[in-house]
């Protein structure tokens, strides 16, 4: 299939709905009936998990996508080709019939790796190929399958959004985990209840219902990839969500139905991938999240996840220039009518009440004579019946390195330059 040059992406997707799942047998028949065994049951880790806050976004989340396909979805005519050349990927998805897609046939669905060719073959080659058209920049990004050899493959797949090319830290928090149980597992109600909890209780793994043990599922895999976007499916049912920085909050979709139009399944999806790669009007945390600095994972080799801010703190210019205990009040404190003592500005060395202040010399290499000078005077303390000075390996180099010429030293900065005006890197 060609566009036409009177066709556009946007009027594409406005009317691609995905097909119909078909299934070889029915879900309450006798080969399903076997997976609400015990052996089906999700194994998630037994240790510390703080999913204390989940934010149900309601229909403004339907909002939010129509919003962004009408705002950042071309709808001028184009003239671009249904496959892509150097990866064979197209258009699957059927939509409107002037736009010609080519019937893709799919045996029915009797397992798990099957309902994943569905989601492969539809609505993920689908939305890779239109987010390509609409950001060329991510044309090193697609979905690959995500297969950790874990206890619960045949019932728990996942897929992941990210640069294929490869895997280094920076692209993860871009990333996006996909996630797809079928549904004879994963009923309905089983998801809009997974929608409705508002926090995931901590204590013993063994008690937690079925939607809590969804909600463990995916905590763990997006902590271990570092992946705060997820989208989770049935193939019949979707719902996206995200944690927090710090992994204590989720936000979670209302229950999406795969035959739902305005927003559809692609709609949402492209949505999401846009806002997991910080597109321009993606979806951003709507509240302050309250959050520890840190969280202890035991079961990661006790990795400490330092927490970013959810906002950075603005700090009021001193209106003195107090130097005094931490116990003191002062004008740059805050504190009002506040007298500034002049004791912490005396030198150690004067006597008590001399009228002149200590002045810190401004050149940096007398300050780090001054400290080698003090520390020579720093009283010592006694091993046995002898006495040993206290050690310190202070140098002047590297107190102040801009001092002195550092051979290891390289020229080259990664910092990006503050106030120069740059386009979105997906825009580009």
């Amino acid at each position: 299939m060609t566009f036409q040059a009177t066709d556009d992406l946007q009027g594409y997707l406005r009317d691609a709905v995905l097909p119909r799942l078909k299934l070889m047998h029915k879900p309450d028949s006798t080969l399903h009936q076997r997976y609400n065994s015990r052996r089906t049951t999700l194994t998630v880790r037994a240790h510390y998990r703080n999913l204390s806050n989940i934010i149900y976004l309601d229909s403004a989340f339907d909002g939010l996508v129509n919003d962004w396909i009408e705002e950042y979805v071309p709808n001028r005519s184009l003239c671009l080709q249904d496959e892509d050349r150097r990866t064979g990927e197209r258009f699957t998805v059927p939509s409107s019939p002037r736009f010609n897609i080519p019937e893709l046939l799919l045996p029915a669905a009797p397992d798990i790796n099957r309902v994943c060719d569905w989601l492969d073959n539809f609505p993920l080659q689908t939305v890779q190929r239109a987010f390509h058209i609409m950001f060329p920049a991510t044309k090193d990004w697609g979905f690959m399958t995500l297969d950790e050899h874990g206890c619960n493959d045949d019932i728990f797949k996942k897929f992941y959004w990210t640069d294929v090319n490869g895997d280094h830290p920076d692209i993860h928090d871009a990333s996006v985990v996909v996630a797809c149980q079928p549904p004879w597992l994963m009923s309905d109600e089983l998801l809009w209840q997974f929608t409705q909890l508002k926090s995931l209780p901590e204590g013993n793994m063994c008690t937690l219902r079925g939607k809590e043990r969804l909600w463990g599922k995916l905590w763990d895999t997006c902590v271990h990839k570092q992946t705060p976007f997820f989208v989770l499916t049935s193939y019949r049912q979707w719902v996206f969500g995200m944690f927090s920085r710090g992994w204590t909050t989720a936000f979670v979709s209302p229950v999406m139905d795969a035959q739902s139009r305005s927003p559809t399944v692609m709609h949402a999806l492209l949505y999401w991938l846009g806002s997991a790669l910080h597109a321009p009007g993606g979806f951003v945390q709507p509240v302050e999240v309250a959050e520890p600095v840190q969280n202890i994972l035991p079961d990661y080799g006790s990795a400490l996840l330092m927490t970013a801010p959810e906002k950075e703190l603005e700090i009021a210019s001193s209106l003195s220039s107090w130097s005094g205990k931490s116990d003191e009040l002062a004008s740059s404190a805050g504190a009002a009518d506040a007298v500034a003592l002049d004791v912490s500005d005396r030198g150690v060395d004067e006597p008590h009440g001399a009228d002149v202040l200590f002045r810190k010399p401004k050149d940096l290499v007398l300050t780090w004579k001054m400290v080698e000078s003090w520390r020579k005077h720093l009283p010592t303390k006694g091993t046995g019946t002898g006495m040993v000075p206290v050690p310190c390996p202070i140098t002047a180099d590297a107190l102040f390195p801009d001092l002195f010429d550092n051979s290891a030293t390289s020229d080259t900065s990664d910092e990006t330059e503050v106030g120069v005006p740059r386009g979105h890197w997906l825009m580009t």
